[in-house]
């Protein structure tokens, strides 16, 4: 065969193959997979922001909730159960100095889903709880739907 003969014989016997249909097992996985992005697809859909703020009932996101922000702020904890004011003030305000901010929110909704409904929806647990020290954590989930 002459220099490098043998490397371009492989090559071709590999691109020979590669042009064969494939096998049956290999179309099958294939086809699987297809179907697997497209239930993945639809579950990250259903667990989208608008789908989360969906399944609250009304007196929550009217009366409950004064504004975007405080629906957001509820958004927020639906998703990750408990956050700090520094955290909560980074992913919704942008910046972790506007913690204050997120306090009087917190107090607020607080305040009116006492008066509305009864109970409290957030809780200050001032102990590590899942690795947070001095974290709301949403309380009395079932007020909420």
């Amino acid at each position: 065969m002459g220099r490098g003969g043998r490397q371009k014989f492989i090559r071709d016997a590999i691109l020979w193959r590669l042009d064969k249909e494939l096998p049956p097992i290999v179309l099958d996985v294939k086809m699987e997979l297809e179907r697997l992005k497209a239930r993945v697809a639809q579950l990250e859909s259903l667990h989208t922001p608008e789908s989360l703020l969906q399944s609250l009932n009304e007196t929550v996101l009217r009366k409950v909730c004064r504004d975007d922000l405080d629906r957001r702020l509820l958004q927020f904890f639906i998703q990750h159960e408990g956050a700090t004011t520094p955290e909560l003030a980074e992913a919704l305000l942008g910046s972790a100095s506007k913690r204050r901010t997120i306090l009087d929110r917190i107090d607020g909704i607080n305040k009116r889903s006492e008066n509305l409904l009864g109970a409290p929806i957030l809780a200050l647990e001032k102990g590590v709880i899942r690795g947070k020290r001095g974290a709301w954590w949403l309380v009395n989930v079932e007020l909420l739907r």
